[in-house]
């Protein structure tokens, strides 16, 4: 595993601590990331990574962003970009962050609703990480192991594994006065749309579509709830409503990000890059047989699957333009993936990139996702930017890492939430197509932002849908 004398180190670690007392015991470090996955089975959920410390930042605002597009390509264009992987873990070091959507319109030259209050790319270089495989249940410590200038301004790779070994030997030590988040005193300040706006919005887009301009669009919606729990305690009561293959914690600088994303946008393993687009969403009560009735409905509804199958075009459409001619093709049809409190639809689709083809000639092609734009694309954004009030920010972004061998692993950051003082900003949406029924957008809408209000300890948008703002900051 070695290039350029830059090599990849791996150690297995005998420690079997909780993942909730490692999450604690990274969080109070500085700048930690946390990439954690609750779904074995899924497609790129079989690992957690967590570290922090980093070596070096990244990170530019959106009047920077032609800049940073530049700056980044350079940045994963590193001398080191050849280094083999680790056959044990698929991340041994190299960059975390977040891409917010809003480099996806100044990318298309598209203006945004508003400044958005997080960079519009936020990356951290870590060289050194604790790693769980799940389908395992077996810890690593792993790193960078440096050559040249490198090798004398770090730590050795020894010594940088050693303090990932104490840092789980300490959390399993210490999990025991890990206790659970505290009561959130939290209130919805503002709902966004009312549900008469959003329905009406929903309408607009049905016109555009009537007239022959979109196929479909995803119209979002944000809710700011002000909350007395930290960060750490609000992802830590997310992580156990709503668990999820591809969820993040970024409690960065003034703001942290926290994902409970299902949804995986890119992932890339030597040439091979992997896409799984979600479209279509039932609602889950732990009810079996009502259970089982919104599952049947799912897989029965034409629309849902005509949705999916619009995105899963859009993606090919998109990584055709930077893959191997005839390799682009959908791999598994829609199937209905079971979340803990959703179903929802999902399909695979991959490709084998053209060996001129880096990270950011694959985002420039493929970013924002389809799946939360709508089609075609371009089109889709500019009606986003028209009916929407707010900026999505890291919402719509994506999350994830990107390792110094090239490949790459990010969630599509949909059920994401951003931390700033003591408020929350949250959104959700859903894709608007011809045969779409407001009132069921309206409520599938709800459905999404019910996980992540119920971690912050919110009453269901329901009991506020009647409100104007004011009336809901009045509560």
């Amino acid at each position: 595993m070695q290039s350029d004398g830059i090599e990849v180190a791996v150690r297995p670690l005998g420690s079997s601590p909780s993942l909730e007392a490692v999450i604690c015991a990274f969080a109070e470090m500085d700048r930690p990331a946390i990439l954690e996955s609750s779904h074995r089975k899924t497609q790129g959920g079989r690992y957690s990574i967590f570290t922090a410390n980093p070596v070096r930042s990244f990170r530019c605002r959106g009047e920077d962003s032609s800049l940073g597009v530049r700056v980044l390509g350079e940045l994963t264009k590193s001398p080191a970009a050849a280094i083999s992987p680790s056959q044990l873990i698929p991340f041994a070091g190299g960059w975390i962050g977040y891409v917010t959507y809003e480099l996806g319109l100044a990318t298309e030259r598209i203006r945004p609703v508003g400044e958005i209050g997080e960079p519009a790319v936020a990356l951290c270089f870590y060289d050194v990480v604790a790693v769980i495989d799940h389908a395992e249940n077996q810890w690593y410590a792993a790193g960078i192991d440096w050559a040249g200038p490198m090798r004398s301004q770090r730590p050795s790779i020894g010594r940088r594994m050693d303090w990932v070994e104490t840092v789980l030997r300490n959390a399993e030590i210490s999990e025991a006065l890990v206790g659970k988040p505290r009561r959130s005193d939290s209130v919805i300040v503002d709902q966004g749309l009312t549900k008469p706006e959003y329905l009406e919005k929903v309408r607009r887009i049905l016109g555009y579509i009537e007239a022959g301009d979109v196929y479909q669009v995803n119209l979002t919606n944000r809710v700011v709830v002000r909350t007395t729990s930290s960060p750490l305690e609000t992802y830590l009561r997310l992580r156990c409503i709503s668990p999820s293959p591809f969820a993040a914690f970024l409690p960065w600088d003034d703001a942290a990000v926290m994902s409970s994303s299902p949804e995986l946008f890119l992932a890339v393993t030597g040439r091979q890059v992997v896409s799984r687009p979600i479209k279509g969403t039932r609602a889950r009560t732990g009810d079996r047989v009502s259970d089982a009735v919104a599952l049947s409905e799912l897989e029965q509804s034409e629309k849902d699957r005509a949705e999916l199958a619009m995105i899963v075009d859009l993606m090919r459409n998109d990584l055709g333009r930077v893959c191997e001619y005839g390799s682009v093709r959908a791999t598994e049809g829609r199937v209905i993936e079971e979340h803990p409190t959703v179903f929802q639809g999902v399909a695979t689709v991959e490709g084998r990139l053209r060996g001129d083809v880096g990270f950011v000639e694959l985002m420039e092609s493929a970013f924002p996702g389809g799946s939360v734009t709508g089609a075609p694309k371009i089109r889709a954004m500019q009606i986003i930017s028209e009916l929407e009030l707010v900026p999505r920010g890291v919402y719509c972004g994506c999350i994830g890492w990107i390792g110094l061998d090239g490949s790459t692993c990010l969630n599509l950051a949909i059920r994401t939430m951003v931390h700033r003082g003591r408020e929350v900003f949250l959104h959700a949406g859903g894709g608007i197509v011809a045969d779409s029924d407001p009132e069921a957008e309206y409520e599938e809408m709800q459905v999404k932002l019910s996980g992540m209000l119920r971690a912050l300890g919110c009453e269901p948008m329901a009991r506020h849908c009647a409100q104007s703002p004011g009336e809901a900051i009045a509560r």
